[in-house]
């Protein structure tokens, strides 16, 4: 049975190789746990360096949390990275159901919670919430992309700020899984593109 004890935060080593990027998640991590409380606890090996929970960390710290809840494993530093990686990965491989969780969102909105405690940003919320607009595709015309040569040309299309880089790190990852190339970047997230929509560049 897994032993749970409460540590002052300062006690915890942060490891600085840490390859996961959170500094953005910290704030909703914080608001969840001033909406829902601590409830889980941060994974520490024997030499109190923190091997899962990270976010939740700093978002202590952010918080000025005197205790929070450790549980602590014996691990050796290979073990340590392996599983730190692979507690990141893994959170990333499920997806949304969406008709689900809007149906989900729309009894908690009901029921007065604010839904940016659960890590949601305004722009997702609108999103997944938000009345369905109409498309209008009558502006999808000349004045919407230019052409670079007789080859190819830029379409013009929005993305939240936010997620831009994350946009990017996933098409260049697509990318080398398809052996897709180009002559730049425009031509290789053009290629995943074409190829996500299964359609002919010929």
């Amino acid at each position: 049975m897994l032993n749970v004890q409460e540590m002052n935060p300062a006690d915890l080593n942060l490891w600085e190789e840490n390859p996961r990027i959170n500094d953005h998640a910290v704030d909703a991590v914080a608001k969840s746990i001033e909406q829902f409380g601590f409830n889980v606890p941060i994974l520490c090996d024997q030499n109190h360096m923190i091997i899962a929970g990270h976010t939740r960390w700093k978002a202590a710290q952010q918080l000025g949390l005197r205790t929070v809840p450790v549980i602590q494993l014996e691990m050796t530093e290979t073990q340590r990275k392996a599983f730190a990686v692979a507690d990141n990965k893994t959170a990333e491989i499920a997806d949304w159901n969406l008709p689900d969780l809007e149906k989900i969102l729309s009894q908690l909105v009901a029921e007065e919670l604010d839904l940016v405690t659960l890590g949601f940003s305004e722009a997702e919320i609108e999103g997944i919430l938000g009345p369905e607009h109409e498309i209008d595709w009558s502006r999808f015309e000349d004045g919407d992309y230019k052409k670079s040569d007789n080859r190819f040309v830029f379409l013009k299309f929005k993305i939240p700020m936010t997620l831009e880089k994350k946009l990017k790190e996933m098409m260049i990852e697509y990318a080398k899984e398809k052996g897709l190339s180009g002559e730049n970047d425009a031509e290789i997230y053009g290629s995943v593109m074409i190829n996500i929509f299964g359609l002919n560049s010929g």
